[in-house]
């Protein structure tokens, strides 16, 4: 029954008592359209803060409406939130970060810019930043998740790791510690509620960046022997991370 289940989405501000009211235009075609539901079929719809609901469409017109029947909570809640800093790649690689990410199923995105960068203008930030939004969001529904990413506009790498003090665990990738360093999962606790992970550029961190990091109380980590392009360490990091985790 589960591969058979799609799940729409509907911004908490619009769940009001036991209605939810559907704004996006593309929700609604998709409904519409591809799902061909009508008034009186079944919905199913997330939140993205957590929540599952079961419902009845009662219109299609002049705006959507579903009748709650039941919501559930996603059954995650009681794992750690993870926040993934990946660095600005050049082109769309960064956006199937953003997508794997969202399926591995990450609380927060921060993309970052360090000294070592190589990212073109391309769009302005506000547009790059819609486009992960719209992908995290396509990625939550396709992996029948309930959770969607907070994702919020570049930040430096300063800028990040002026704020890992508010993390239980901080943690930076680097390629200093391949092979020898701590893994990556050796440095989990139980007690951390709230991690960060921090994945540098292709050319790696500078040794300066790393001292800051370091300096801050951030723990740098091994992702294994094998050099990974900085894509392939974001996602590989993670499901490391998310897997341990799981199994803790």
């Amino acid at each position: 029954m589960a591969d058979m289940m799609e799940f729409s989405y509907v911004p908490p501000d619009q769940i009001v008592g036991n209605s939810a009211f559907v704004p996006d235009g593309d929700e609604r075609n998709h409904l519409a359209r591809a799902l061909r539901k009508k008034p009186g079929d079944s919905v199913h719809f997330v939140d993205g803060e957590g929540w599952i609901y079961e419902g009845v469409l009662v219109r299609m017109k002049p705006e959507v409406e579903i009748e709650i029947l039941d919501r559930r909570r996603d059954g995650e809640g009681g794992s750690a939130e993870v926040t993934l800093v990946p660095s600005l790649l050049k082109g769309p690689r960064l956006d199937t970060v953003v997508e794997k990410a969202t399926e591995l199923g990450v609380a927060g995105i921060i993309p970052m810019r360090s000294s070592r960068t190589v990212a073109g203008g391309g769009e302005p930030g506000g547009q790059r930043l819609e486009r992960w939004r719209r992908i995290a969001l396509s990625a939550m529904k396709q992996s029948l998740r309930a959770r969607l990413p907070l994702i919020v506009p570049v930040m430096s790498l300063q800028e990040v790791v002026g704020t890992a003090s508010s993390y239980d665990l901080a943690l930076i990738a680097s390629e200093e510690e391949r092979g020898t360093g701590p893994a990556l999962t050796s440095c989990l606790v139980v007690e951390a509620r709230r991690i960060l992970l921090m994945i540098g550029p292709e050319g790696g961190f500078a040794r300066e960046e790393l001292d800051m990091a370091r300096e801050a109380g951030m723990q740098s980590v091994s992702l294994g022997r094998s050099r990974l392009r900085a894509d392939t360490a974001s996602i590989a990091g993670l499901a490391l991370l998310m897997a341990a985790l799981d199994s803790a």
